[in-house]
């Protein structure tokens, strides 16, 4: 495809139609070579494809996408590799909490040094770039025991040291708390000004300031692609009226348990490699109670949930009670997972990565292998605490899942493979997965990363709906206090480890 010389990407009525089903349509734009360009839209409007065209890693299947070859081309995924880059193809839930297999994963230096390896002084670089991703405290902690957060920051330095002409940003602001994200934005202009040519998959109030044009999609084609001085970001319609909860509430199998105290813990302290994570936590969650965790990334907020959650075995040496039983007293971890609902970025990783829905991660040198894990299959296995099905599902468990579908406005998902919803569209069935047993405990880890505005707003619509109705008691853990629903009445945050006063 011919393109004018001051242009480094071309796109001509380019389509992706991959297994028959059109995700990209007649996709027409180009950009000089002093541009750079936001991605926006609805989730599951095609940005991350559009992305991974421009990236190489796909190729239209009609149509014509041209990116100049001179140019390298790094993109960043939402979802990070580590376990594989670890060389741990098949992991289970909660083992970063263990030594076993973790302490052989590389550390962030070790992994950035591989990646700096054929410059000339790697050293120096990767000192560098993890002083201004703010890891350079953590420069020797295992890849398999890095929170959300840091995993983002390990993401980003992972891309600088590759000296990129093009860099693609999937959601890069995505899992970052507010100082992280404010420290991002001013390094995109850094890079921008030395003339590194961005792109970045992101809401519209995440567009950095430096950016040049924004295209926005619309059920997988272009709505608008203007300057961004021109942009105006779709109008919010406000709070969708829908009257689906009471015929939800009703369908819901009801939770009878009884119980005084989901959590009590008592001077709780946990420690990896001889580091001390959690130090002297104090923390009681009364039945019917909701709560927000928040602390800043490693503050200590997945290693305090993964005890709740009977992943860390340093629940055994604590004084911990989980459902009026104190921890190690003869009660299984599936006694305890049977009774709580749970979402997270980490769980959303090994549904990519386990029970053979991924058998390979795409990107890293072998074709994807897939399983027919459909969507109504994922919010199924919450009922019976599966990751993935290996029974049948009944009837009524079939029409219990089409109902949750159609209440989150993904009717149309039952029989797709889940790898083929959109990265929004997972967490939303994620979402539905935790709360269709309606658990004694509902921990949301995160829960509206990847989640456009509109899905988010009704997430939080049907939280504050079901938790008072049902008497659910809620742990709900953000980096963004404008997500925590209103239903939720305490608060618990973290800071280095230490609840903070």
């Amino acid at each position: 495809m011919q393109s004018p010389p001051d242009h480094y990407i071309n796109a001509g009525h380019a389509c992706f139609r991959p297994n028959g089903e059109l995700i990209l349509k007649n996709i027409s734009f180009s950009l000089r070579h002093d541009e750079s360009l936001a991605i926006t839209g609805h989730s599951g409007s095609g940005k991350t494809t559009l992305a991974k065209l421009i990236a190489g890693e796909y190729v239209p299947t009609a149509g014509s996408f041209w990116v100049s070859p001179e140019l390298k081309t790094v993109m960043v995924d939402q979802q990070d590799h580590f376990a594989t880059l670890s060389g741990q193809r098949s992991v289970y839930y909660g083992q970063r909490y263990e030594y076993q297999g973790v302490e052989h994963s590389p550390s962030i230096r070790g992994y950035l040094q591989k990646i700096a390896g054929s410059h000339h002084n790697p050293d120096d670089e990767v000192t560098t770039v993890m002083k201004q991703m703010g890891i350079d405290r953590i420069a020797d902690r295992h890849l398999m025991q890095l929170s959300n957060g840091e995993r983002k920051r390990t993401q980003l330095a992972a891309a600088l040291l590759q000296k990129p002409d093009i860099l693609i940003l999937d959601q890069p602001f995505v899992g970052l708390d507010a100082p992280a994200r404010e420290m991002l934005g001013q390094l995109l202009v850094q890079l921008k000004d030395k003339g590194t040519r961005l792109v970045l998959i992101c809401s519209p109030e995440h567009i950095p300031p430096r950016i040049d044009r924004v295209l926005e999609l619309r059920n997988g084609e272009i709505g608008c692609f203007v300057e961004r001085h021109k942009y105006s970001p779709p109008v919010d319609p406000g709070p969708n009226n829908r009257s689906f909860n009471d015929e939800l509430i009703a369908r819901l199998p009801q939770n009878q348990e009884e119980f005084e105290f989901a959590v009590k813990m008592r001077s709780v302290n946990v420690t990896l490699n001889n580091r001390p994570i959690l130090k002297g936590i104090d923390w009681t969650v009364r039945k019917g109670e909701r709560w927000a965790l928040l602390g800043h990334n490693g503050a200590g907020k997945t290693t305090l949930l993964s005890l709740i959650t009977a992943d860390n075995p340093q629940g055994y040496t604590n004084n911990l009670v989980l459902f009026d039983r104190q921890r190690g007293s003869g009660e299984s971890i599936w006694d305890i997972k049977k009774r709580i609902g749970y979402v997270s970025p980490e769980l959303h990783l090994y549904f990519l990565r386990g029970s053979g829905i991924f058998n390979t991660i795409p990107g890293l040198g072998a074709a994807p292998v897939y399983n027919a894990l459909t969507c109504a299959d994922v919010i199924i296995s919450g009922l019976h605490d599966q990751i993935g099905s290996v029974t049948n599902p009944t009837s009524y468990e079939e029409n219990l899942a089409k109902h949750w579908l159609t209440a989150l406005q993904m009717g149309h998902l039952p029989e797709r493979p889940f790898v083929h919803a959109s990265l929004g569209e997972q967490r939303a069935l994620l979402l539905a997965r935790a709360l269709v047993k309606t658990p004694s405990l509902l921990i949301l880890d995160e829960p509206c990363q990847g989640l456009d505005p509109g899905q988010t707003r009704e997430f939080i619509a049907l939280l504050d709906e079901l938790c008072p109705r049902l008497g659910t008691t809620l742990i709900y853990v953000t980096h963004y206090r404008e997500e925590i629903p209103p239903c939720v009445h305490n608060v618990l945050e973290l800071e280095e480890g230490r609840v903070k006063p």
